[in-house]
């Protein structure tokens, strides 16, 4: 009996070992044990691989891998979802951002009309073109595969925020309802909210997960959707 509960215990502890904890909240906080995600997966592609802020916590890699490979199965040969900061290895700070602290966040670029993708070995810098041109909605903006990417997104990880510019998420709103798509994702909706600054990308936050005591949730969003 002993043998079997050293070797349970042995199990166990690999186990735990393996997962990845995030600590503290997404704008004061640390990462252990980060997973990292591949340069290239189904459906998406890393960017920014000068900086190698590409590590985060088990749950937010697999929503991200997930989601992606679900856009490209059902939008085969369109351009894939292009990746740029997670968190640094160890979590902290990294410039240019407030958060990215504790893998709980990431910046996506959105999916776009005319398929670019950009150089992923370019040096670190903000390139993505602007959905948002003067307060009007860029033509270039793919609505329909970036309603099905916010949720793939959801489907796939425990999203607690999706910062856009407020323009972006009224036309969510508005596709949403064309395609009687509204009230079943109200979460989804909800959980889009308008920052500045966030034209040419959107950055997703994750909550908690249940097995990290030390990590802190931020508040979650108003209930409703928002929508306008």
């Amino acid at each position: 009996m002993r043998h079997y509960a050293f070797l349970f215990t042995l199990l166990l502890s690999s186990l735990v070992f393996g997962q990845s904890f995030p600590i503290g909240t997404p704008n004061n906080g640390s990462l252990e044990n980060a997973e990292c995600l591949p340069q290239e997966g189904e459906g998406y592609m890393q960017l920014f691989r000068d900086v190698e802020h590409i590590w985060g916590t088990f749950p937010m890699i697999s929503m991200i891998e997930k989601a992606a490979a679900d856009i490209a199965r059902k939008y085969p040969g369109r351009d894939r979802l292009q990746v740029e900061d997670i968190s640094a290895k160890n979590g902290g700070d990294i410039d240019p951002h407030g958060s990215h602290e504790n893998g709980q966040d990431v910046d996506l670029e959105f999916l776009k009309v005319d398929g670019v993708e950009h150089n992923p070995n370019a040096k670190h810098q903000y390139y993505a073109d602007p959905m948002v041109i003067n307060g009007k909605l860029s033509p270039n903006f793919d609505v329909e595969r970036n309603w099905e990417l916010m949720k793939a997104l959801h489907r796939h990880g425990n999203v607690q925020k999706v910062f856009v510019d407020k323009v972006l998420k009224d036309e969510m709103c508005r596709f949403a309802r064309s395609r009687n798509d509204y009230a079943k994702n109200i979460e989804v909706l909800r959980s889009l909210r308008h920052e500045e600054n966030h034209q040419d990308h959107m950055h997703v936050r994750i909550r908690c997960p249940k097995n990290a005591p030390k990590c802190i949730n931020l508040p979650d969003p108003p209930a409703g959707s928002g929508c306008p």
